[in-house]
């Protein structure tokens, strides 16, 4: 008999201003109020006036080196600080598109002087893929002994076997046993023909509504010496260590050896890689066009043979790579194809000697001059749902699970309902999981532009027919987006200097701002002021500026914190701004021109990656004080400058979507979904299946978030979705333990019609999630997500799960989004409303 999880109704108790806030480094601030502090005159006078490597035969890292330079969580999207940037410019333009600013249907959006970004994944994409399996040649740092005074990183101990593994030699799972492990007997070079450019092109296909494609070219197997604890163990305190990197730059240098072995010409071989470099991804010449070649291969990716740790491989072990996407470190930025970007990575065919105080083996160097910097690694038996799910990080998506939960943290509410989260999907009759993906959600989708929507603004009200996210058709919207007020986020600019005042001045942050302060003056001289600034690198500016004529013309003044990098906005041109970011407060010093009776502060930044500005302070001209913010009457004019204390406030931008989630196309998966039942010893691989509710699923987008990782700011993400049925199950056990929020999740649309119950086991005790009654109205003033139930002491919930976790805290601007009408082909009605 199954023991019922019945439902608990939750403690009603949102966290209030003092939640946990994350800010996203992009945001952007609008609407700013100025106001004019002194002579109405110098407003428009004085403000209004426009800006007239290592080696190739490089050495694993040191003992000291504890991770790469990547965000600081462990997720499988390994992005380094360079790369965000372009991120960040892709949300900057998708926000633009989404406010009005700029037309739909753009595959670039300007962003300001020769910075563009690339909004629409269109066309087909060209993937190069190198097969590589393991010798079994061992690296003197990667020994088999567990002691540590053996080698500089040791084995843990997890492996059963460290030889290899070649390509086949995954075990047979028994599938009285195990319904879950995908396996095959061959996985042979027209298997992953198949997948890449037959299974993967069609899924990228229907979920771009036909407007993206993928196709290029698989290599046979291609054997490495070294065995797979060289460039698998984890050894830096994360998933993925840098020493997987030399897998891709081994395995190419033993390909390009194959080719030239063959017979082919060294031109020849290049010719071939070319046809893999038709873009330039970041379009570092600046013009705007992203479909010309830059020396780097567009799209490249390593299968390796084995299994993949993020499942647990019970071979290889820690030893196991990872399934990751990530950008090659080798050779670091600064270097690159002889003309191109130099983004550094690896070059194609270029080996060396590797460890030469040990196996001392010599990786063939037939340099071809092509690059490879972005990649995707993946299992022999990955699955379809890793090659795609990795493919989308490659596009630009980031993870939407929480990326904690790879090391046992926390989980949220996404689950399976988007490939970026619970990729692995399945269907009746497969042999194992996650060789089917889950498909996108709307946001994804809009992220790559590809979601047919329609916008409504909070406070008005509209009417929006959805077809199924996964129809076909491209009849009627395919999501409805709510762009909400834009969300206001406290600041933390850090104190005056020590010998200022309470306030000083700061130039507000933001993308697109041109923000000044002025003052009359009687002449030049010498000017003083305490200064403290972040402002991105030879993009944003400030400038110290003068005028003899009242303000009808400027021109900037040397000072000696001018910038002496590249401006690569070509806001820089008089070579006098202030960029870059100053170790607290500093002195700056500076000559006004004899004649000078005005001067101001400007401020100036691009379209995207917005830091926190520049702040000045006691400002003195000729010996006399002439600025310390401390009161409202010192003769400056304000334009986006303001007076503060350090505590202020940006603005992000927030929005609903809405997908209409549906068993249609791809979603038919929603289904069947898997769900560990729990046992132990040889029955661990065993699953069993449920569904999730089809209706209209709300999620919430957050910018002021940069991740999706609730364990560190519960009921907050950059996009989380909202449960329909908010309520709190608990396993069958001897103390109240959470169900997991991908479970809680499963009847998260809204709808017209009640859930069903869920039947599945835990620790191998069968338990029912109870159906509830039909939810079909989200209206925002109610609560969708809880921090307790009646189990929680002091925010803490018996358990690994915490209440926090499951669901999100959503604003409260009284907008509803009402079900009003299912048709039998799944298409719906929505009404877009107020609650006011």
């Amino acid at each position: 008999m199954a023991v019922s999880g019945a439902r608990r109704n939750p403690v009603p108790r949102r966290l209030g201003a003092d939640r946990a806030r994350h800010p996203h480094p992009g945001g952007t601030v609008q609407g700013k109020a100025w106001a004019a502090l002194s002579a109405a005159s110098l407003v428009g006078a004085l403000l209004g006036q426009p800006l007239t490597a290592t080696e190739a035969g490089a050495q694993p890292p040191s003992h000291t080196d504890t991770r790469r330079d990547t965000v600081a969580t462990p997720t499988d999207n390994l992005v380094p600080k360079w790369r965000t940037k372009y991120d960040v410019l892709r949300e900057a333009a998708l926000e633009k598109q989404l406010r009005g600013d700029v037309p739909l249907g753009r595959e670039v959006v300007k962003l300001g002087k020769s910075r563009f970004s690339k909004v629409a994944q269109t066309g087909t994409d060209r993937i190069f893929v190198v097969l590589a399996e393991f010798g079994n040649k061992r690296h003197s740092a990667f020994c088999d002994s567990t002691d540590p005074e053996d080698c500089a990183f040791p084995s843990d101990g997890t492996p059963t076997r460290y030889d290899g593994p070649r390509h086949n030699q995954i075990p047979e799972p028994d599938r009285t046993v195990d319904n879950s492990t995908n396996w095959r007997d061959n996985y042979n070079r027209p298997y992953f023909e198949d997948l890449y450019f037959n299974r993967m092109a069609k899924f990228y296909e229907d979920q771009s509504s036909g407007a993206y494609s993928v196709d290029g070219d698989v290599t046979e197997w291609v054997k490495v010496p070294f065995n797979e604890a060289r460039y698998g163990r984890d050894y830096c305190g994360s998933i993925v260590c840098q020493s997987s990197e030399f897998l891709i730059r081994d395995s190419l240098a033993y390909w390009v050896q194959k080719q030239l072995d063959s017979g082919q010409t060294m031109a020849q071989v290049q010719d071939y890689l070319k046809t893999f470099d038709v873009q330039d991804r970041y379009d570092y010449d600046e013009d705007g066009d992203f479909r010309e070649p830059d020396g780097y291969i567009d799209h490249f990716q390593i299968v390796h043979a084995g299994g993949d740790e993020a499942d647990g491989d019970p071979i290889q072990a820690s030893d196991a790579i990872w399934s990751h996407r990530g950008n090659v470190s080798i050779h670091k930025l600064g270097t690159g194809p002889s003309t191109g970007p130099q983004k550094g990575g690896v070059e194609v065919g270029e080996g060396g000697t590797s460890d030469p105080n040990g196996a001392n083996i010599s990786i063939p160097n037939n340099p071809t001059g092509l690059w490879v910097s972005d990649y995707t690694m993946q299992p022999e038996n990955g699955g379809l749902s890793v090659f795609a799910h990795e493919y989308g990080h490659d596009l630009g998506l980031p993870d939407l699970y929480d990326t904690s939960g790879n090391t046992g943290g926390a989980s949220n509410s996404v689950g399976f309902w988007s490939l970026m989260s619970q990729s692995r999907g399945t269907a009746k009759g497969d042999p194992g999981i996650g060789d089917r993906p889950m498909p996108f959600g709307a946001w994804e989708k809009f992220q790559l532009g590809w979601l047919d929507y329609k916008a409504i603004h909070a406070g008005r009200t509209g009417t929006v027919e959805l077809r199924p996210g996964q129809a076909l058709s491209d009849r009627k919207y395919n999501g409805a987006i709510v762009v909400l007020p834009d969300k206001k986020v406290q600041l933390d600019l850090g104190d005056p200097c020590d010998v200022c005042g309470d306030r000083f001045f700061w130039s507000d942050r933001g993308d697109d701002l041109d923000t000044r302060m002025a003052t009359e003056v009687a002449d030049g001289g010498a000017l003083t002021a305490k200064v403290k600034y972040s402002i991105e690198d030879g993009w944003d500016y400030a400038f110290l500026q003068a005028s003899s004529d009242g303000g009808a013309t400027w021109e900037d003044v040397e000072t000696d914190q001018s910038y002496e990098g590249s401006d690569e906005s070509g806001f820089n041109a008089s070579g006098f701004g202030i960029s870059g970011t100053t170790d607290g407060w500093v002195d700056l010093t500076a000559t006004v021109p004899d004649g000078t009776n005005a001067i101001r502060w400007r401020y100036l930044t691009d379209g995207a990656f917005a830091l926190n500005g520049f702040q000045v302070d006691n400002i003195t001209l000729g010996g006399d004080t002439i600025g310390t913010a401390e009161t409202a009457d010192e003769g400056w004019a304000f334009k986006g400058f303001r007076r503060t204390t350090g505590s202020d406030y940006v603005s992000y931008l927030n929005a609903y979507f809405v997908d209409n989630r549906q068993y249609v196309g791809r979603d038919k998966l929603l289904k069947h979904l898997y769900s560990f039942i729990g046992y132990s010893g040889k029955r661990a691989n065993k699953v069993e299946f449920f569904a999730n509710e089809p209706g209209a699923l709300v999620t919430y987008w957050d910018k002021s978030y940069s991740d999706n990782n609730v364990g560190d700011h519960p009921g907050h993400g950059e996009l989380l979705v909202v449960d329909a049925h908010p309520e709190f199950d608990h396993y069958p056990s001897t103390e109240p333990l959470l169900v997991n929020p991908s479970k809680l999740g499963y009847d998260s649309p809204f709808s017209l019609r009640p859930s069903r119950d869920v039947n599945i086991r835990y620790l191998a005790q069968p338990y029912t999630i109870e159906g509830q009654d039909r939810s079909s109205v989200f209206n925002d003033l109610k609560s969708w997500w809880f921090m307790n139930d009646e189990h929680t002491v002091e925010d803490v919930h018996p358990g690994h799960n915490q209440p926090g976790w499951s669901s999100v805290d959503v604003p409260d601007f009284g907008v509803t989004i009402k079900v009003v009408s299912v048709a039998d082909n799944g298409d719906m009605t929505i009404k877009v409303g107020s609650a006011n």
